[in-house]
């Protein structure tokens, strides 16, 4: 026999082995938690704990719940209230929104009623594109023709994420990240019929937001929308130019200058003020959750600095730039995930 049919065999025999052991593991321990039961039913509290120990890794979550709830029991039931309420510690830790049934016996009940659970944060990252525009404010342009601040390609938003509820419904929200926003200025036609230019601009920013955060639904799928304010600091602004002369009669090119490129920041106010929010759609797991949402904010202050415009009559043929006031607006949509972090409390 070759080499390879019998390594063959010798990994599917290999497997199967494995899978059987691993499936009298957990009959052995499914016939010791009908066991556990029949001696709880039968008043044999104490053998209940040492019985069901070594299986708790290997229940599903119903028969572990089950199993805790024996356990918590026994132990209670024993006069051991340290040992049930170290057992109901545990139970809470890995189901944090355990709750109990009508049908539990009210010595659990009370039990559970001596410790409060509460999501204390929810901490994670998400990213995203993000689609960078312009709103004039003020246009410095020396020509009359009409031109727009709008997106120039996709940019992205990546971001921590951090939620600290204040009830049920609300929480203070906050997704500290980077922004790389592209944008272009756009003018219809040729200024003046003569003048054709291209403007481009890539910035990047530090963003602080602080949210007010509201969840609707109280189900495994919830909605939330949520509006506020942010910082941002510029950290990067670079431009490009094309510039094309035309001949006014006939409108061929008759001078170019293309990939005019330079660092801008000088002429950029470096801290910027958003207001802005958005809604977004969260799927909840036991202990985290994914999530979606779309996020708009539009800047307060000018982007352009005080005192600054690079355009000069003098250099519109080989510097490329003819700057406005004019201030920022973004679009991002992001997914992420975030991870639950639990405050459990005796209270008494």
């Amino acid at each position: 026999m070759t080499k390879g049919p019998l390594k063959f065999i010798l990994i599917t025999s290999f497997l199967v082995i494995v899978t059987a052991v691993s499936w009298a593991q957990d009959q052995d321990c499914l016939t010791k938690l009908d066991g556990a039961e029949t001696l709880f039913n039968t008043g044999l509290f104490e053998e209940v704990p040492a019985l069901l120990e070594n299986c708790m890794e290997l229940y599903s979550e119903t028969d572990k719940q089950k199993a805790y709830r024996l356990i918590i029991l026994a132990h209670y039931l024993n006069d051991d209230i340290a040992a049930a309420e170290e057992s109901m510690y545990f139970l809470l830790k890995e189901f944090p929104d355990f709750q109990p049934v009508a049908s539990d016996l009210v010595d659990f009940q009370y039990i559970f009623n001596s410790f409060n659970v509460r999501r204390s944060m929810d901490l994670g990252i998400s990213l995203g594109p993000a689609w960078t525009s312009g709103r004039i404010i003020e246009p410095y342009s020396p020509f009359s023709d009409k031109f727009t601040y709008r997106a120039n390609g996709t940019g992205f938003f990546a971001a921590a994420y951090m939620d600290i509820p204040v009830n049920e419904v609300f929480s203070i929200n906050t997704e500290p990240g980077y922004l790389l926003a592209k944008y272009e200025i756009r003018y219809e036609n040729a200024i003046s019929g003569i003048y054709k230019i291209e403007q481009s601009e890539t910035n990047s920013l530090i963003q602080l937001p602080v949210y007010a955060k509201v969840t609707f639904l109280d189900t495994k799928i919830q909605l939330y929308a949520k509006a506020g304010f942010m910082l941002g600091y510029l950290t990067g602004s670079r431009t490009q130019s094309n510039i094309e002369k035309l001949n006014p009669g006939t409108g061929t090119i008759i001078y170019t200058k293309p990939n005019i490129q330079r660092v801008h920041l000088e002429f950029r106010n470096k801290l910027y003020y958003f207001l802005g929010g958005g809604g977004g759609l969260k799927l909840n797991f036991k202990k985290s959750c994914l999530f979606s949402e779309l996020d708009y904010h539009i800047s307060l202050n000018k982007t352009l600095k005080k005192g600054t415009n690079r355009y000069d009559q003098k250099n519109l043929w080989t510097d490329g730039w003819i700057d406005s006031d004019f201030g920022l607006r973004n679009i991002s949509i992001r997914v992420g995930m975030a991870w639950s972090i639990y405050t459990i409390k005796k209270i008494r």
